[in-house]
């Protein structure tokens, strides 16, 4: 969608929202609440966004704020944006300057109480227009910013941003311990200003999701990885561990990204081509992971680990790397914590970053069937913790405190 359709959107006076649902006529009086996010494209915060405003749509239908959600760029949707919810696309190509120069005007229409926003370079706009324009700006933090920063003079640039940037919101949501004590230590956030709120999740949808029909379920036995075949996931460290410990299961890998062709050839090097599948992206990709005889982490860091949760609704046993952050908090609940080679914690086993043997000996000791059974009880009673009740609570309180 082009801007010069943007800006015919929200053309209409910004104290009154017009939308035609099922052929009703609303009028609204507060100002709308925006959420913001650089696309809806495949991915754990896009996931989450839409949770978001799923979970949160009685709260604000209750109190008759309409709500927006602005997607920074124009690209292909995996995710469904809830119907009461008015999207607008832009088309700023991942560019902070386009993104400012889109984002202001439809901003200065609307006329927010506050802005939510989700990943860095939303974080950065919404930041940057709030005083401007005379809203709040509520950021939410995803990942790790210093283990997921740490490339070249882009990433250096990005670090310096947030770190001019991120206290200068109203409220600033880590995603977990890990990223709250990062953005209070590396980038002079206030204490204060920070709140955690864990990822949500609908154990009975994800099973329900998990129990449709697919048609290129794998052979079994498998275990499964699942993430962006990037460099930062640390797939190529999953194929090591795999070819040491040469276990019966195969090894099913889902998602896309630039690594792809990298770990393939990796595979096949290592002589394990036979004995693993890369599937791609998956919409639905809980068939693949409730199929699967556990879930297996590798990543270098994470802001909070959705996979590892999902597998935990669904009934999975869980073996991950202690990066950070998260892993930790869910597997051994402390932060912060050290393993060395591999340690059988609370809720799953926990191995060393990086480490190909402390991962191998991990897979190895999920072949005894009775270790595997005893952290499959302990993954379902780990997964209740995470639930929409909980995380809608948290998300009003930190509304309402910004709005007061």
């Amino acid at each position: 969608m082009g801007y010069g359709l943007v800006h015919h959107l929200v053309s209409l006076p910004c104290f009154v929202v017009n939308l035609q649902r099922k052929g009703t006529f609303m009028e609204y009086s507060a100002r709308p609440a925006v959420f913001i996010i650089n696309s809806l494209e495949g991915g754990g915060a896009e996931r989450v966004m839409v949770k978001l405003l799923t979970i949160m749509q009685s709260y604000f239908v209750a109190k008759n704020i309409p709500v927006h959600l602005i997607l920074l760029d124009d690209l292909p949707e995996s995710q469904v944006c809830p119907e009461y919810v008015n999207k607008i696309v832009l088309n700023s190509q991942g560019s902070l300057v386009s993104g400012y120069q889109q984002l202001k005007p439809v901003l200065a229409k609307l006329n927010p109480e506050y802005c939510f926003s989700f990943l860095t370079r939303s974080n950065f706009l919404n930041v940057t227009l709030a005083k401007r324009l005379k809203f709040k700006a509520i950021i939410s933090e995803r990942v790790n910013t210093t283990s997921h920063l740490s490339g070249g003079l882009k990433d250096s640039v990005s670090r310096l941003l947030v770190r001019l940037l991120y206290n200068k919101a109203d409220s600033v949501v880590a995603v977990s311990e890990g990223v709250k004590a990062d953005l209070i230590d590396n980038y002079a956030v206030s204490r204060g200003k920070i709140s955690v709120l864990y990822n949500p999740y609908d154990i009975e949808q994800l099973q329900a999701q998990a129990s449709e029909n697919v048609q290129d379920l794998p052979v079994k036995p498998y275990i499964i990885g699942v993430g962006r075949l990037v460099k930062n996931k640390n797939f190529s460290l999953l194929l090591n561990a795999y070819a040491k410990a040469n276990i019966a299961e195969n090894l099913v890998i889902l998602g896309v990204g630039d690594e792809e062709a990298n770990l393939k050839a990796q595979a096949k090097e290592l002589g394990i081509e036979n004995k693993t599948q890369f599937l791609g992206f998956k919409a639905n990709p809980y068939p693949y992971l409730s199929n699967a005889e556990y879930f297996v982490s590798t990543s270098n860091a994470e802001g909070f680990p959705n996979a590892i949760v999902e597998a935990m609704c669904l009934e999975k046993a869980v073996i991950a790397t202690n990066c950070e952050s998260g892993p930790a908090e869910i597997i051994a609940e402390q932060y912060p914590y050290r393993v060395t080679g591999a340690i059988n914690e609370k809720n799953g086993i926990l191995c060393e970053l990086n480490n190909a043997e402390g991962v191998a000996s991990a897979l190895s000791s999920f072949s005894d069937e009775t270790v595997r059974a005893s952290y499959v009880a302990k993954s379902k009673s780990c997964a209740k913790q995470f639930s929409y009740n909980a995380f809608q609570e948290k998300v009003i309180a930190i509304i309402e405190k910004v709005c007061e």
